[in-house]
């Protein structure tokens, strides 16, 4: 019978698709250096020809480690998500003598049965993914269903929700400098909203409350802080579409600190996988967004979020009308926001968190 080592030195395993953006590559070197800082012997681990090799000290392998952290992703490891290798590699290390405990943390599972062609993938994603909790001593979830989901074919080791942080620094005291640079005066509200082409948001929804907001505001501007991709959009006169295209962490954390309101109009509703949900957070920005079916429970409570049906876009932009006439509103949520942050999504809390479940 395999021996789990003692416990103490943590590996991540990231799947690293160099010059793409990747925000769990984002969030698993943020986790790295919260780790280190709380005092937790970290080394990442890069995925590549079937075995997890260390990125920046040399000689570490996986049998050196205490615990074992791979961020999964099918899409990361596989063209298609077809990423056999990955589960073998687990399985084979569980048999070694000497192994670390091998958690997994499910950033995405399987895709829909929305198409043939889906229904293909997320079969063997779907087989994929069993031989991933097999392999695991512990399972880790970005999301609340999906640790639900996950529990029934658990092979009974322990499944928790573990959600994610920002990935951004806090930019919260550069906030005027940036609505300055950016041409926002007093009478300006700025919205804000990530992707706005991406297949999952609600486009016409963001569009619309921009729209709806400009009646009222002196002006709008609406920063959509995605790629940049093109989108053609009938605005009022005094609502302006921005889009700056792929930025740095210190300039997109900047243009959340200078936002008023975050938008996040999802198809499948906020979630606490949502690293740009977490920034607006982490930033203090009153969030009004879309309740779908994967909404964890924790932000359905959440006083710093304004959240209605995916279908109801007539009632999303008459609250961010409302909002964007009351700024003492505003404030009240942007502090309940925050508070929320730090009780529940911070750094800190969730190395916390992760650790008690790794056992390190």
């Amino acid at each position: 019978m395999a021996e789990l080592a003692p416990r103490g030195r943590v590996g991540l395993v990231l799947a690293d698709r160099a010059g793409q953006a990747d925000g769990i590559r984002d969030y698993t070197r943020r986790l790295l250096v919260a780790l280190r800082s709380a005092a937790v012997d970290t080394d990442l681990l890069l995925w590549a020809q079937g075995a997890p090799r260390a990125s920046d000290r040399a000689g570490v392998c996986a049998t050196d480690l205490d615990a074992l952290v791979v961020q999964y992703n099918p899409f990361s490891f596989g063209r298609w998500g077809f990423a056999p290798r990955l589960p073998l590699f687990l399985a084979g290390l569980r048999r070694k003598r000497r192994r670390p405990r091998i958690a997994v943390m499910f950033h995405e599972t399987y895709v829909d049965l929305r198409s043939p062609s889906w229904a293909m993938m997320g079969g063997w994603q779907r087989a994929q993914l069993i031989a991933m909790q097999a392999a695991a001593d512990v399972q880790l979830c970005s999301i609340q269903r999906w640790s639900e989901r996950l529990s029934r074919t658990a092979c009974g080791r322990p499944v928790h929700h573990l959600p994610v942080a920002s990935n951004l620094p806090d930019a919260r005291a550069e906030r005027q400098a940036e609505r300055e640079r950016l041409g926002a005066g007093a009478g300006t509200l700025v919205l804000s909203c990530l992707g706005l082409r991406h297949p999952g948001r609600l486009q016409e929804q963001v569009l619309r409350a921009a729209r709806a907001a400009g009646k009222t505001a002196g002006s709008v501007l609406l920063l959509d802080l995605g790629p940049g991709e093109r989108c053609e959009a009938a605005l009022a006169r005094n609502v302006t579409l921005r889009r700056p295209g792929f930025l740095d962490e210190h300039d997109l954390a900047r243009q959340f600190a200078a936002s008023d309101i975050f938008l996040a109009s999802l198809m499948d509703g906020v979630s606490t996988r949502r690293g740009s949900v977490m920034a607006a957070l982490q930033h203090a920005l009153p969030v009004v967004g879309t309740a779908g079916h994967l909404t964890d429970d924790v932000l359905k409570r959440a006083s710093g979020l304004l959240l209605v049906g995916v279908d109801e876009s007539d009632r999303l932009a008459r609250m961010v009308t409302d909002l964007g006439r009351d700024a003492a509103r505003r404030g009240e949520l942007g502090h309940a926001a925050r508070e929320l942050y730090e009780c529940e999504f911070d750094w800190p809390v969730l190395v916390s968190r992760l650790r008690t479940y790794l056992d390190v």
